[in-house]
């Protein structure tokens, strides 16, 4: 009688075990801007950075924050320095154009201020890298694009052309 109980109780215990187990191994498929940021920044190494507000964003990106659902951006906090981490969530094709066209411009802006001043930061923004991830668009200029496409790809994230 108490070897039936005791094999139940380790029955028990067993499947809990394998329940847990299990749900821990399976691979998340929600991911915020913010976590995405979070992963990225502590992944690689960034010159001094500023989080950016609602009420700056539009003067860096051409956007106002009401154009995203929600964001995640930081920037150099010197000018002597490219290094970039935004994204952007967006709810649907016309959001996603806007950040789009938003970015292009702040990478224009980016490429024209340091072509002929710090030929280094220059060659960062060429480099960049520019991804989605579900409904995230994600910008990151820093020195190792490498680690960062790695990391975005093994999440799933596809290039934006």
């Amino acid at each position: 009688m108490i070897y039936s109980s005791l094999k139940k109780i380790i029955a028990m215990l067993l499947s809990l075990i394998l329940i847990f187990a299990f749900s821990g191994c399976s691979s998340r498929e929600e991911y915020s801007s913010f976590e995405i940021s979070e992963e990225i920044y502590n992944l690689v190494t960034f010159s001094e950075m500023k989080e950016l507000s609602g009420v700056s964003l539009p003067s860096y990106f051409v956007f106002q924050d009401g154009n995203v659902k929600r964001y995640s951006v930081k920037v150099s906090a010197t000018g002597a320095s490219a290094d970039t981490l935004a994204c952007f969530e967006v709810n649907d094709d016309k959001q996603r154009a806007t950040v789009i066209s938003g970015i292009s411009q702040y990478l224009t802006n980016l490429s024209t201020a340091f072509k002929s001043t710090i030929g280094q930061e220059y060659n960062k923004v060429e480099k960049r890298v520019l991804a989605e991830f579900e409904s995230i668009i994600i910008l990151v200029i820093c020195n190792d694009t490498a680690t960062v496409w790695d990391y975005l790809t093994k999440l799933g994230a596809k290039e934006v052309i």
